[in-house]
């Protein structure tokens, strides 16, 4: 087992006190930054590729599938290994968070053949179990929902996240194979990389694309001599050389932050403590993306509930009665997280009731007589026009305000910008002055600002959200915003470990093969 291979141990954490400026309750597990040697690299810095199960045998994508750009992914490091080639360097790939989405992958073994692989790939990583075991372990719900966080399980999602995105692992493969190093660090759609089984399993996956690609080179001795010196993983912050800064960003996300311990048992098993928003994704998200794939990438976030009832009234409904109870039930098995989510909406709620009753009273003539045997026409019409005015535009445009303003209430809005927390990173360590650059991802919103303004330039720290390889969707013009994706940095350290001057956020323009300045706008 590699010594980053350990489960983190609580002890090893601090609590932020509170100072009610980043959260109204529970500060996120913080943790010091990482040291991580740079030895005079090229840094290429990408995150949030949110790869699933890819392609199927026909060539087709489930709708939960978000990474389509393994060409384009394997045409960039090809150009990356160019420019390290050029400056005589090695080079580091940083894939900061959120690499692979196994939220996303619902598939289940069904065949025979299936079993029998999982349970190989299970006999290669020391696992001892049978077909049948494997065949009873599947709940019930995981048939409808997919495989739930065991390490096991996870390993069958990574068999099928390659066998989806062939491309991809051809792409690492080739650039460890080259002499390269690659870093991943833990986001919130990939937290089961904390398992050491899942961390040797992607190494596993590499070593045999290695032996794949050089037939003279046998798997064993490609894991031993290059997979495992050339592979880092990393649970949290990184500081890389003496400036470099790298973390997802999730930990400031109320949605996606992982309160107490990462590891939780749980009656069936040992499960990974999931944050609120996994469980919306799980049990809500991959449901609707069946049904209109990249619904989680509609931007902005608010304008997806208006849609809904007005494209699809009869899901609408569905999402409301049956998987938003569904989901609420399933998370009664760790109330600190609906606590954590749900605490301050209680209040508005609560005041909601006596209103709430005062209508009724007020209406209650009426509803007994509308509600009467003879009159049962008359409650099918009311029923009928009350979900044609939800579905106009004036009636989602007001629904979208009451659960905007619920929302907002229950601070439930995930962030569109890291950049305050990112701040605030700069001001609680010992020298302001330490970090050249900081980055992040999470958001998927390429941006870049200065974390402090009182520093002189030259040395004043500038932060840059890395942006997504994945689809963003522009509600408004109903186009795929292709100038919002595929961004990375581009950075150089010297031989001590520092930076070197450096360019802005990039995009990898894969059309005319080329890197281009990432556009990047200050809406004030």
């Amino acid at each position: 087992m590699e010594p980053d291979d350990y489960p983190i141990d609580p002890d090893t954490y601090r609590e932020e006190p509170h100072s009610g400026k980043w959260y109204a309750a529970d500060f996120p597990r913080w943790t010091e930054p990482v040291p991580f040697d740079s030895r005079n690299e090229e840094i290429f810095i990408i995150s949030d590729l949110h790869i699933a199960s890819g392609r199927d045998p026909l060539g087709v994508h489930t709708g939960s599938e978000n990474f389509f750009a393994d060409e384009a992914f394997d045409r960039f490091l090809g150009h990356a290994e160019g420019l390290t080639r050029a400056v005589k360097k090695r080079g580091l790939l940083v894939i900061n968070g959120d690499s692979f989405d196994f939220l996303r992958v619902s598939e289940i073994p069904s065949s025979a053949a299936d079993f029998i692989s999982w349970a190989a790939a299970l006999q290669q990583l020391g696992f001892d179990k049978t077909v049948d075991e494997l065949r009873k372990s599947i709940s019930d719900r995981e048939r409808t929902y997919g495989l739930e966080t065991d390490d096991y399980k996870t390993i069958y999602k990574l068999i099928k996240i390659r066998e989806g995105h062939p491309v991809f692992f051809s792409a690492l493969g080739g650039w460890m194979a080259a002499g390269h190093r690659l870093l991943m660090t833990k986001g919130n759609h990939d937290l089961e990389i904390v398992w050491p089984a899942v961390r040797h399993y992607i190494r596993l996956l590499l070593a045999e694309e290695v032996s794949r690609q050089d037939p003279d080179t046998m798997v064993d001795n490609a894991l031993r001599l290059i997979i495992r010196p050339a592979i880092t993983f990393r649970d949290d912050s990184v500081l890389v050389g003496k400036d470099l800064y790298i973390e997802h960003g999730h930990r400031y996300d109320k949605y996606t932050m992982v309160l107490d311990d990462p590891f939780i048992v749980l009656k069936k098993g040992k499960q990974i403590n999931l944050p609120f928003g996994s469980f919306f994704n799980r049990y809500l998200i991959n449901r609707l993306e069946l049904a209109y794939p990249f619904l989680d990438k509609v931007r902005p976030g608010s304008n997806v509930v208006p849609m809904l009832v007005k494209e699809n009234l009869p899901l609408a409904y569905r999402v409301f009665f049956k998987q938003i109870p569904l989901l609420l039930r399933i998370l009664r098995t760790n109330r600190r997280y609906t606590r954590f989510m749900l605490g301050r909406i209680t209040p508005l709620l609560l005041a909601l009731i006596p209103i709430l009753a005062f209508v009724i009273w007020v209406l209650w003539p009426w509803l007994a007589n509308t509600a009467a045997p003879t009159s049962h026409s008359r409650l099918h019409d009311l029923f009928s026009n009350g979900a044609k005015t939800l579905g106009s535009g004036a009636g989602s445009l007001v629904l979208s305000y009451l659960l905007s303003r619920i929302a907002a209430s229950a601070q439930l809005v995930e962030p569109s910008t890291l950049n305050a927390y990112a701040r605030h990173v700069v001001n609680a360590t010992k020298s302001p002055r330490q970090y050249k650059v900081m980055t992040m991802g999470h958001t998927h919103n390429p941006d870049a600002c200065y974390a402090r303004i009182d520093i002189p330039v030259p040395e004043r720290p500038i932060f840059y959200n890395s942006g997504t390889w994945i689809p963003v969707i522009e509600i408004a013009t109903a186009a795929v915003r292709e100038d919002k994706t595929y961004t990375f940095l581009h950075l150089a350290t010297d031989a001590e470990g520092g930076l070197l001057p450096h360019s802005n956020l990039l995009r990898w323009n894969d059309d005319a093969g080329r890197e281009d300045p990432q556009l990047i706008i200050d809406p004030k």
